[in-house]
């Protein structure tokens, strides 16, 4: 009977290991996937899949009722003429929802303000062609910025957007932006602080990189503390 049991386990542990990593691996078809960020915690990513804010699920936190946009355009590019009249069209993501489905969506968790107080800064700094970012990189230049007082004064509601210049390559974990993701949010803490930002890999269609930005911008207000199932 009891060589029966062992084996019984033996043949199933194959079953149940196969079972947790199915959990685990977020599906092709989720609109926002949990994936591991650099320091071993969950980033999540928005990828191609998702063509509605409706795909959006709001997790059982609560959410960003009155998200506040800061935005930083992180590149040298982003003084030139060319790359700073984009600036404008991607501040205020909120007030670029036009879908009636997308507006009820997220009036219906209470985020009914499009139009609230943005705010945007350029970071020139200088990044050759091809240089990669890591999700840790990004939260040290917020940091900087932060502890500098470069930023007006964060709270629970504001949710940094930063854009990143042509050329520069963020990466999240293994992955790579524009390759295994569209963009992706995260949250740490600062002094205490809990900070949300959202980070957009440059696309050169400005109605393609303000929807991304949006989807991304939308992701972290309606998971804000990072829960699975997104």
């Amino acid at each position: 009977m009891r060589r029966c049991f062992v084996i019984i386990l033996l043949l199933a542990a194959p079953v149940i290991a196969a079972a947790q990593d199915e959990q685990e691996k977020p599906t092709a078809e989720a609109a926002v996937q949990a994936v591991t960020d650099d320091d071993g915690g969950r980033a999540f990513i928005v990828n191609s899949k998702l063509k509605s804010l409706t795909e959006l699920r709001r997790m059982p936190s609560a959410v960003i009722g009155r998200p506040q946009q800061y935005s930083i355009f992180l590149g040298n590019d982003w003084t030139g003429a060319q790359l700073r009249a984009r600036e404008t069209k991607l501040a205020n993501l909120l007030s670029s929802i036009g879908n009636q489905k997308d507006a009820n969506k997220l009036g219906s968790v209470g985020i009914d303000d499009f139009f609230g107080a943005t705010f945007s800064r350029e970071v020139p700094t200088t990044f050759a062609d091809g240089d990669q970012i890591s999700d840790l990189q990004v939260r040290s230049v917020l940091e900087d910025l932060v502890n500098s007082g470069s930023l007006p004064a964060a709270d629970a509601s504001t949710i940094y957007v930063i854009y990143l210049e042509p050329g520069l390559v963020s990466t999240l974990g293994t992955r790579i932006g524009r390759k295994h993701y569209l963009s992706y949010h995260n949250f740490y803490y600062v002094a205490g602080q809990r900070l949300h930002y959202v980070v957009v890999p440059y696309d050169s269609d400005l109605e393609t990189a303000k929807a991304i930005a949006l989807r991304g911008l939308v992701a972290a207000v309606l998971n804000p503390t990072g829960e699975v199932g997104n």
